[in-house]
């Protein structure tokens, strides 16, 4: 292509500044046929420029949003005076640390993305110097760095609708936790964990407003509790309390789990002698990954330390406790 423009005015056409100073100039210096040429050299430009723009404005954002991420993972959650339980604290910060990860590999994929299209831009631009049309499929690239904008907006924004999802209940549980305090009817993990040792049995058939049931041959500090579900079929809860080290409300050591011999001495003890009844196991602590498959196939519901905080601490209903413990297993029991 041909032109009677200067080169300095054919750059400056093209940038995004002084347009409007130039635009006069080249339209009495050119003819008709490097006018159109200049001028859809132009929109392509400014089609390029604009995706480019928009796809380092999303780097930019989502760049900052995984550093806001890093450090609400890394913060404290509640105060000196009235620290989180480990159930808010562990649920936050997983939460902040799941948004950082997934929010890196977008980062990544973003900043390859600016550079390739920033090397699209640069070709159209080097197309009207070379004195030829640009490469119409330069086009195509560009509208589908349109499209994986789009895409990506869309992942990103569902991964922030996740994490508000996750942070919304943990403000109800915060809430259900003061309110159940104010109450004076919670029963705090610290409690449990070193006062209870003797009557484990006792907290639970309160709190499911069970009897206690003895059994030959099972150990008498966490005696059977017989109850009925909110819909009045028959349960049996197995309490098996567990010794644990530390404060509740601050991190402690590795707390004890349950494993798979223990859980299935239970289950058979509680089909013998209470054939007819849903099983749920309980325990302050947590269960072991062994004991949680064989809970999955062989209908065995738990409650183990996130699901007793709910019910002793926070005065959760049974039903709810039930249907947010870490192992959903007993589906129907659940229900």
């Amino acid at each position: 292509m041909t032109t009677d423009l200067p080169k300095h005015a054919i750059q400056l056409l093209l940038s995004d500044a002084e347009r409007d100073a130039v635009l006069p100039r080249a339209a009495a210096a050119a003819g008709a046929t490097e006018l159109q040429a200049a001028f859809f050299h132009a929109s392509r430009w400014d089609m390029a420029s604009e995706i480019f723009h928009r796809l380092a404005a999303h780097l930019d954002d989502i760049a900052i949003a995984r550093d806001d991420a890093e450090q609400q993972d890394h913060a404290p959650s509640g105060s000196a005076l009235h620290p989180a339980s480990r159930h808010i604290q562990e649920v936050s910060s997983d939460a902040a640390r799941t948004l950082a990860h997934a929010l890196k590999f977008e980062v990544a994929e973003a900043a390859v993305t600016v550079e390739e299209a920033d090397r699209v831009r640069s070709q159209i631009a080097r197309g009207h110097h070379e004195a030829r049309d640009p490469d119409p499929s330069l086009l195509e690239v560009l509208i589908t760095f349109q499209h994986q904008l789009g895409a990506a907006r869309t992942r990103v924004n569902a991964l922030h609708s996740q994490n508000r999802q996750i942070l919304h209940e943990l403000a109800l549980d915060k809430q259900l936790r003061k309110q159940a305090a104010d109450t004076h009817k919670a029963v705090e993990l610290e409690a449990i964990d070193l006062h209870l040792q003797d009557d484990f049995f006792d907290l639970i058939a309160d709190l499911s407003e069970g009897i206690p049931h003895p059994v030959p041959g099972y150990d008498c500090r966490d005696q059977p509790v017989t109850a009925s579900l909110p819909d009045g079929r028959p349960v049996v809860f197995l309490p098996k309390h567990l010794p644990v080290t530390g404060h509740a409300d601050y991190r402690p050591p590795p707390l004890p789990a349950l494993g798979l011999p223990e859980v299935h001495q239970l289950s058979d003890l509680a089909r013998r002698h209470f054939p007819r009844a849903a099983i749920v196991v309980v325990t302050n602590g947590h269960f072991s990954p062994t004991a949680q498959r064989y809970a999955q196939t062989h209908d065995i519901q738990f409650i183990g330390r996130e699901g007793l905080e709910r019910w002793a601490t926070w005065c959760s209903p049974l039903h709810a406790v039930l249907g947010s413990c870490e192992t959903h297993t007993n589906a129907e029991t659940a229900q």
